[in-house]
């Protein structure tokens, strides 16, 4: 499963399980593509603002931990980032 999905995953178990349609509409993607994510994974770099929108929304700094996750997925890094400090392992899933 893409790491991206699991963020996304995660922020839906502890907010009482939003759609994938509100979350995909919250950060600006088509429910479509977020169903593409789950069914595929992540083949290409998502866009920047996506990504940064994806932050917000979970609350999860941009570039320390979503754009290094999404890089991850994408098969550009090899490691999986750490969470930032003071973050729950849970928040990953993993």
């Amino acid at each position: 499963m893409s790491e991206l999905v699991r963020i996304i995953d995660d922020y839906r178990d502890t907010h009482g399980r939003p759609s994938d349609a509100s979350i995909a509409r919250a950060i600006g993607i088509a429910p479509q593509t977020l169903s593409s994510w789950r069914k595929r994974g992540i083949r290409e770099l998502p866009e920047a603002e996506t990504l940064r929108a994806l932050a917000s929304f979970v609350g999860l700094p941009y570039q320390t931990y979503v754009l290094e996750v999404a890089l991850y997925d994408a098969g550009w890094r090899e490691e999986m980032p750490k969470l930032p400090p003071g973050r729950d392992e849970g928040v990953r899933g993993a």
